[in-house]
């Protein structure tokens, strides 16, 4: 399961967001796809709007961490010290 797949629902609504953690080496790197507007698949909310870039998590077996960033490109920019899986 992708990280931004857990779900982190709760009786009193959905967490802003998740925690990153700092991750290096070979990464996995995916924008967040999102359902009902600006919530990930696991329930988590993530806010936005028509001109807020998108979400990108960066995760391995060390933990995940996610950046807005406009491109994948622009992503990959923001995680130094990583490398990623294609």
């Amino acid at each position: 399961m992708k990280p931004f797949e857990v779900n982190v629902s709760s009786p009193y609504g959905a967490p802003m967001g998740r925690r990153s953690d700092l991750v290096e080496g070979k990464v996995h790197l995916q924008r967040v796809p999102f359902v009902d507007g600006d919530y990930d698949k696991g329930g988590a909310y993530w806010g936005g709007g028509r001109d807020t870039p998108p979400i990108w998590c960066a995760w391995n077996e060390e933990g995940a961490a996610y950046q807005r960033a406009k491109s994948r490109e622009d992503a990959k920019a923001l995680f130094p010290g990583c490398s990623f899986y294609r």
